[in-house]
């Protein structure tokens, strides 16, 4: 497939972990999805490592530094955007939070790669902005071993429409095909770059967040790898209608993340 060097704005279009232990990290998901991976300089002692899947960019994970100690590993959605200010602008008349930013992502090769901010939404789900300079963000998406989707678990699914609607550009609209539990699909003009689905009771405490889905060409077996590299399961496998098959995991420090089987590969 070839590469991607740009996205439209309001699309979701890189993802990076947080972990406490950088290496375990390295190592779960370099032996779960075959990835390599290049560690670049991010600052004093710190490190930003960029893993690859068919010599393209696929996502990325760092370390907890200063300060991050107390956060739990997880799996943090850049969303492109072509206007930083009037972006962060929008959150915060729409009601959300800024939590970090505007500002340039320079690391210590000196040059800078793009401009962020993080936001928070209304209901408290996290997101980055992202102006892309030098890296626009996955090189590859939509196949086995890429990220595939995006996904907002939130408490208040019509707030949620209204607030990245009006931030990012959007239509989100009702999935009629959909026909267990309500979903709404995220559109930008006429391409679907994510969903929105309601947290459920029985989820246990579950905070409103942003999700990753990865693409697998078998979501039972990679189950299994997960467990057998530390991880674990937090749902199914279960069908998607007759189109998919998906497996919520965990990794071997807790980061959910979601693996999906499409049928049509």
């Amino acid at each position: 497939m070839p590469e991607i060097t740009e996205y439209a704005p309001g699309t979701p279009s890189w993802a990076d972990l947080l972990a406490h232990d950088g290496q375990a990290a390295k190592d779960f998901y370099t032996a779960l999805f075959g990835w390599e991976y290049q560690d670049h300089p991010a600052g004093p002692d710190m490190t930003y490592t960029m893993y690859s899947h068919n010599g393209q960019a696929a996502c990325a994970s760092a370390e907890a530094g200063p300060g991050q100690e107390n956060l739990p590993p997880h799996w943090s959605v850049y969303v492109t955007v072509d206007d930083l200010e009037a972006a962060v602008e929008r959150a915060q008349a729409a009601g959300g939070t800024v939590l970090f930013g505007p500002m340039d992502v320079t690391p210590m090769e000196n040059h800078t790669v793009g401009r962020m901010a993080v936001i928070q939404d209304r209901e408290g789900a996290f997101l980055r902005l992202w102006y892309p300079v030098a890296h626009a963000g996955a090189g590859v998406m939509m196949e086995p071993g890429a990220l595939c989707w995006f996904e907002l678990a939130t408490t208040d699914p019509e707030s949620a429409r209204d607030f990245y609607q009006t931030v990012l550009g959007a239509e989100i609209k009702l999935d009629e095909n959909m026909e267990d539990f309500p979903y709404w699909i995220i559109w930008i003009g006429d391409q679907m770059v994510g969903g929105i689905v309601q947290i459920g009771e029985d989820w246990g405490p579950v905070p409103p967040n942003w999700g990753v889905y990865f693409g697998v060409n078998d979501a039972d077996a990679t189950a299994e790898r997960a467990k057998e590299l530390g991880g674990g399961v937090v749902h199914g496998p279960a069908d998607i209608a007759d189109f998919a098959r998906f497996v919520v995991l965990r990794d071997a420090e807790g980061a959910v993340f979601t693996v999906i089987k499409l049928n049509e590969w």
